[in-house]
């Protein structure tokens, strides 16, 4: 799988452009303030409808601008697709999406092209809070096996009117109806989880050794509930400590109008030396842990679609040492296409060889190795 082109409008600092790329190697250089970093974020929001960088898509928008739109035509292993989306800042921010000039819905939409990004944002899943870990492996979950998407939201969903009745005089009986519906949504995502975790152990430990300095410490990846799940080897169990747990929690739930146990609050943990990465690990490790955790994942989704899929590194020097780098390229180079920025020109030339170059200036691509159309 390949981008093939990219028209963007509205889009951070980008001046409106159609922007062709190799199906291989994309170096993409410039000053920093650029706009190298925007260009492979607007790629990324293409596939993943999700940036890198930030979570809302109304910081994306150009300044002074309601809307952006990105329209792009990628080549699959069926054929080419062209997808696009139409985006409205807002309050409340409206999202148009279609593929082939058809309406799509978010979830065929993501299947089509899903980015793998590396970038510095990355340390926050490796150090920062248990949010980014779950939202982390359920994309990468759904990735897998597209019923994932419908099974987090409806989990959402219920434990949302859990919540609402907890706040309310709603009468026992009704309690137990909602909680049986939480439990038996809980028990899914719980075990969806779970699978998508061994997959992801599975690659990881050989990713992480083949990046990793041998100084660096073992790091270990294991999925983290309550410990009465634990044990529960299938979801019926898993339903069943859910429906007895929420019975004994209801009445400190209803002081605090908040369910306090359930995969809201799981953690997809990292252990080095027996403790929690970010008391052991560096910055520069760190970096490298993330890296060797979204590679596990992009190995995982290639092996299930049977195609490679598109990588973006940014700012490749600025986040990882030579031979770290030396290392990941060494491992993505082939078949698959990279887009990679740095803010110094020179340090592609000891990265892939022949591939595509373009120059950033202002928001304006001023130099292209493919053919670039602006609008």
């Amino acid at each position: 799988m390949h981008l093939v082109e990219i028209r963007i409008v509205g889009f951070r600092n980008l001046a409106p452009a159609k922007v062709s790329w190799s199906p291989s190697g994309n170096l993409n250089a410039g000053a920093n303030g650029q706009g190298k970093t925007n260009l492979l974020e607007a790629i990324t929001v293409l596939g993943n409808l999700r940036s890198f960088r930030v979570s809302s898509m109304r910081q994306v928008v150009t300044h002074g601008a309601s809307e952006f739109f990105l329209e792009g035509r990628v080549e699959t292993k069926i054929g080419a697709v062209r997808l696009s989306q139409q985006v409205i800042s807002g309050p409340p921010v409206r999202r148009a999406l279609e593929l082939g000039g058809v309406t799509a819905t978010v979830p065929r939409y993501l299947q089509v092209f899903p980015i793998v990004a590396l970038s510095g944002a990355d340390r926050e899943l490796v150090a920062g809070g248990p949010r980014s870990r779950r939202a982390f492996l359920d994309r990468f979950a759904f990735l897998l096996e597209n019923s994932v998407f419908d099974e987090i939201n409806n989990y959402r969903r219920t434990l949302r009117q859990r919540n609402a009745a907890l706040s309310s005089a709603v009468r026992e009986r009704e309690m137990e109806v909602w909680e049986d519906r939480l439990a038996r949504a809980a028990a899914v995502v719980v075990q969806r989880r779970r699978r998508a975790c061994d997959r992801l152990v599975e690659s990881f430990d050989p990713i992480y050794r083949e990046l990793r300095s041998e100084d660096f410490p073992e790091v270990d990846l294991s999925y983290r509930g309550e410990a009465g799940v634990e044990p529960a080897e299938n979801g019926s169990e898993v339903a069943e400590y859910y429906r007895k747990r929420y019975t004994e929690t209801r009445a400190r739930d209803r002081r605090t109008g908040f369910t306090s146990e359930g995969p809201h609050r799981h953690d997809l943990v990292l252990r080095a030396e027996g403790r929690a990465v970010r008391h052991i690990l560096s910055s520069g490790q760190t970096t490298v842990v993330a890296a060797a955790l979204r590679l596990a994942s992009l190995k995982q989704i290639e092996r299930e679609r049977g195609e490679h899929l598109p990588v973006i590194i940014d700012d490749v020097d600025a986040e990882l040492d030579a031979v770290v780098l030396a290392r990941l390229i060494k491992h993505l180079e082939g078949e698959r296409q990279l887009f990679l920025s740095s803010a110094d020109s020179g340090v592609f030339e000891e990265l892939t060889r022949g591939s595509s170059r373009l120059e950033i200036h202002q928001g304006t691509v001023i130099e292209s190795a493919g053919e670039r159309t602006d609008d």
